[in-house]
This record gives C-alpha cells, structure tokens and sequence, in this order.
C-alpha cells in the first residue's frame, strides 16, 4: 500500500511540474517585448534624423537662394551631392550618411512669373539597431525646403543699435558670464549672419552703433552731456560692424539712453534718401536694437516754481536775480520796481532741488519718432533683477522704459544670462536675413 501511495505521488508531480515549459513561453514573449521596445527606439531615431535633415535643408536653401548668382563661386553647384558637413546642419549627423543637393530655378506655382525658388533635399538612411530582427536593416529618410529669390541679391535694411556701456555692464549675469563680454559675443555673431545678405557691392544693408553711458562728474570729455560715448560710437555706413568696432566697447559710470536713441532717430530720418540714392530701394526696411542692464540715472536740478503777481521788487544791490513780491522798509536806490500797472508779472517763487527723469522722457520720444518713421524697435532687458544696490523702483523704470520703446510687447525681450541675450540678437539677425527671404516645407 505504501509502495502504491509513493508512486502515485511521483506521478503527480511529474504531471505538475512546469517550469521549464513556462520558461520556453516566458523566453518567447520576452524576445517579442525586446523587438517591440527596440522597433519603437529605431522609429524615434529615424523621426530625430528626419529633423536634423530638415534643419540642414533649411540652412542649405536659405544659403543657396542668397547666393544664387550663376558668377558666385561659393554657391551650391545645380544638382550635385554635398556631405552633410557642408550643409550647415545644427548637430552632429549620428546616422553618417546625410547628403544634400539644390535645385535652382523652380517655379513653385508653374505659372513662370514671380519669384523662383532654390530647392534643397537632405537624404540619408539609418542603420537599425533593432528591427534587423525583423528583416529591416535600414530605414530610409529624406526632407526638403524652398526658398523664394528674387532678381535682386539680399534685402536693403538699416540696422541699428543703442547699448548699454555702464559700469553695471561689468557685473555678472544669472549665470556669472560678464554682461559686457556676452553682449560683445552677441553682436559679433549677429554680424556674422547679416554678412550672410551681403553682396560685392556692399549695399544691402547699414549698420551704426551708439553706446552709452553717463559721466556723472564731467571728466571726460568723450562722454556727451546725454550718455554717447562719442570716441566709441560708430555712424552710419554700408556693412556690417566690424570685431574691432564692437570689442572696443568697455564700461564706465551711470546710464542715460536718451542721447544714443536721438542720434538713431536723426540717422533713420535719412535712410530713406541714402538707400535710395545708394540702391534705388526708396521704402528699406529699418530695425533698432536697443539695449539697457537697468533703470537711466535721475537728475538734480535746482527748478523754481512761477507765481503771477500784480507788482514786485528786484533787488540789484545784493543779487540780480533776488526778487521781493512786497515792499521792505529798508530798500535803498538799488531797487527797481514793477509797478501794478504794468502787471500782472510771472516771477519765480519757491526754488529747491527737483528729482526729474528727463533721460527717460526723451528716451520715449525718440522711440516714438522713431517708430512714427517705420523702424521696427526691438528693446532688450538684461539682467534686470534687484539686489547687489539696484533697487525695485530702478527694475520697473528700466522695464517699463523698455517695453514703452518696443514696436510692441513681442519686440520687448528681458534676457537673465548670456544665453538668453544672445538668443534674442540670433532672433532678430534671423528676422533681418528673412524678412523677405521666407523658408517654405
């Protein structure tokens, strides 16, 4: 009976023992889940891929619509194949197999009329590292961009800037980068994309710079009475401004903006007339960059208030400029007095020291005559923070300057660091190089 019972429990577990067959199914699926997770890793990278290739394409069109000029010897050649080096692609090519090539003249509409376009097509394949297992060893991508022309070469622009020399230039930023040194890295690399629009005649566009500062003591004579750093600033001229012109650049002293946007809205009043002369563009297209780390210094002024009155007294003995609205006892032959009849008389009254902003209020209005003239006005904030002895009274002035001076809230850029600044002047370098030049997917 016992031999029976043991060999009944035998059976049962034999019957009962699945482990190695669950081990084959778990085996099977866990291959499925690996392929389905490495399919969906493969896709992502095609569509990243994809994106890089449209980047370049964008760039390659862009380059090759603005020198489309058959005598341009830099230019794309029609239809052949370029690495992806070549491109002026944003990051690395990971999949290293990206090539380009443009097509000129296309009439986007078939009509034959207007502008033409420069075609670019980026292509490449990616090697997968997963969905081999599936039988596919290689996924193919490509990605293409327009970009109208016209006859003439780049677009006629004036373009202008008014920044910030103060000392506060030469404090760090949120991210401990010299403000001074940013903006100087900034500027370079935006007249390095403008440079992209020019031609061999070197009349596409105008560039002039006015720095700014204050000299609160009077001890040099290259600050103006308005903040221009005059042995700094740079007028009006075909081009671009050059490294040494911007690096140049250094801190000194308090802030007042008004005597640089002046100069600016005098210049732009002339540019219509220039270009014209120059190009035969009679309307071009004018943007003011205008730049401040904080609030412009208030000024000091003695200001006497005005009271009418019927008859007064001057007393010339003492001080010409001493005024009595009653008669003294003691007054000598040295008075001179204005009788009732020939009143009544505006005199000064109480005299004191006055706070005023005067920088400010001219600040808004050469903004305003400026934007009245058709300059677009972008306005950057940077590094507007409190603290470190700038108060928040001096960050709202400085803000609210700023955002009255902007075309419009969108044109109002507040940069915190290095980084942000210089991807507000990238922004609005891009706008210039596009304004007429428009990319198409």
């Amino acid at each position: 009976m016992n031999l029976f019972f043991k060999q009944k429990r035998t059976l049962k577990r034999l019957f009962n023992d699945t482990a190695g067959s669950m081990a084959m199914v778990w085996g099977v699926i866990g291959v499925g889940v690996v392929i389905t997770v490495g399919a969906a890793y493969d896709i992502n990278q095609v569509s990243k891929a994809k994106q890089i290739a449209q980047m370049a394409a964008d760039n390659m069109a862009l380059t090759a619509s603005i020198a489309v000029d058959t005598n341009n010897t830099d230019r794309y050649v029609d239809g052949q194949n370029y690495s992806y080096r070549h491109l002026g692609g944003p990051t690395d090519d990971f999949t290293n197999s990206m090539v380009g090539s443009v097509e000129y003249d296309v009439d986007d509409d078939g009509d034959g009329v207007g502008n033409l376009l420069a075609r670019a097509t980026v292509s490449g394949t990616y090697s997968t590292a997963f969905a081999a297992a599936l039988g596919v060893d290689a996924i193919p991508f490509t990605a293409s961009s327009d970009v109208a022309y016209t006859q003439v070469e780049g677009t006629p622009a004036s373009v202008f800037f008014a920044v910030d020399n103060s000392g506060s230039m030469g404090w760090s930023d949120a991210t401990g980068a010299n403000k001074l040194s940013a903006l100087k890295t900034s500027m370079t690399s935006f007249m390095t994309t403008l440079d992209t629009i020019n031609s061999d005649a070197n009349d596409v566009y105008r560039t002039a710079l006015w720095p700014y500062s204050q000299d609160y003591y009077g001890r040099y004579p290259y600050i103006s009475d308005d903040g221009i750093i005059t042995n700094k600033d740079v007028p009006a001229d075909w081009g671009g401004l050059t490294n040494g012109e911007i690096t140049r650049m250094h801190t000194q002293y308090g802030t007042d903006s008004s005597g640089a946007l002046e100069a600016a809205a005098a210049a732009f009043a002339l540019e219509d007339a220039v270009h014209f002369a120059q190009n035969g563009a009679a309307d071009p297209i004018k943007f003011m960059v205008f730049m401040s780390d904080g609030a412009n210094n208030p000024k000091s002024e003695w200001v006497c208030s005005t009271i009418t009155v019927n008859e007064y007294w001057l007393d010339t003995f003492n001080n010409w400029n001493t005024v009595y609205t009653s008669y003294k006892g003691w007054f000598d032959h040295w008075v001179i007095h204005y009788p009732s009849s020939g009143g009544p008389y505006e005199v000064a009254g109480s005299c004191g020291w006055q706070t005023t902003y005067t920088s400010d209020e001219r600040s808004l209005a050469a903004c305003e005559a400026m934007k009245a003239d058709g300059v677009t006005v972008y306005s950057i904030g940077y590094h507007l923070v409190a603290g470190g002895g700038v108060s928040q009274d001096e960050v709202d002035r400085a803000q609210a300057l700023l955002s009255g001076c902007a075309t419009d809230a969108e044109h109002y850029i507040l940069a915190s660091d290095a980084n942000d600044l210089n991807t507000a002047l990238d922004a609005i370098s891009q706008k210039v190089v596009t304004e007429v030049i428009r990319v198409k997917h």
